[in-house]
């Protein structure tokens, strides 16, 4: 995306050529500070993204109703660390709103939107460009058969050379968060990591962080590597009790995480700084 800043230390003059430039559609994505929270007319913003949350809730405000305006609809996003979800509680007390909490994009998530973005860009391309690559597709074609040929050209265009599982709880690198599901109401996690070890043994206990409890306490959610996942799944077996499954988006979660106990303190070790939402490099090579 064609992208300008906007910040306090910008001269005047070159401010209002950039506020001319996003208001007239010359490029789509303005970064800015809380400069440009206030004051700005500027009707047809769709998407504000706030990388963490205010510390007030004026500023909350101000910011968000940077879209939506003019009886149209918008959408505000708020990043936010673990540490900071405190803060977003009182936004909405204060503020009389409520938040929908969603977990990272997960790499199935990404792909899809990249294959879309790369299909967008296919489309584009005028046909007097695609006759000086026929030769070339038609050899792919033969080699690999069509639909391989044109899958590979998509990941190539997509940047997708190799695809990094992360956790949905906090985005880490090489973790997939699983679903542990119990038919009653759980009163302490202990009671979870009984029933992980009655079917995994007590080396689960070296394998699993960041546990939570699901919404209800009907359930937990945790992290493994990626390279205990095959090794979980063929030792698991679902019973009456217990459904243990890989989650495809975060469940609603618990508000307090600090009462789930042991599960919260497994949370606290070199992982940590990485809170929940932070910056994904999902594809390694760098390309997205």
């Amino acid at each position: 995306q064609d992208a300008q800043s906007l910040h306090g230390d910008i001269p005047q003059k070159q401010r209002e050529i950039t506020l001319k430039g996003f208001r007239n559609g010359v490029f789509e994505v303005l970064i800015a500070t809380n400069v440009a929270a206030r004051g700005l007319d500027i009707p047809e913003v769709d998407l504000v993204i706030q990388c963490s949350p205010p510390k007030d809730v004026d500023s909350y405000i101000h910011r968000s109703g940077r879209t939506g305006r003019a009886g149209r609809t918008g959408i505000c996003i708020c990043l936010f660390q673990r540490r900071e979800e405190d803060v977003l509680k009182q936004v909405e007390h204060k503020a009389g709103i409520t938040f929908k909490r969603v977990g990272v994009p997960s790499a199935t998530d990404v792909i899809k939107a990249s294959s879309n973005d790369a299909k967008k860009m296919l489309e584009a391309i005028p046909p007097s460009a695609v006759d000086y690559f026929r030769k070339s597709a038609q050899e792919l074609i033969d080699e690999k058969g069509a639909v391989a040929a044109l899958a590979a050209a998509l990941a190539h265009i997509s940047g997708a050379s190799y695809i990094q599982q992360r956790s949905l709880l906090n985005s880490t690198a090489g973790f997939v968060t699983m679903v542990l599901k119990c038919s009653i109401e759980m009163r302490s996690m202990s009671y979870a990591w009984r029933g992980l070890k009655e079917q995994l043994g007590e080396e689960v206990d070296g394998k699993v962080s960041a546990m939570r409890f699901l919404k209800g306490k009907m359930g937990v959610c945790f992290d493994i590597p990626v390279g205990e996942l095959s090794n979980i799944q063929e030792q698991w077996r679902d019973t009456r009790r217990w459904q243990l499954s890989v989650a495809k988006e975060l469940p609603e979660l618990e508000e307090y995480p600090q009462e789930a106990g042991r599960g919260f303190s497994k949370f606290g070790n070199a992982r940590q700084g990485d809170g929940g939402f932070r910056r994904s490099n999902w594809f390694k090579n760098g390309n997205r």
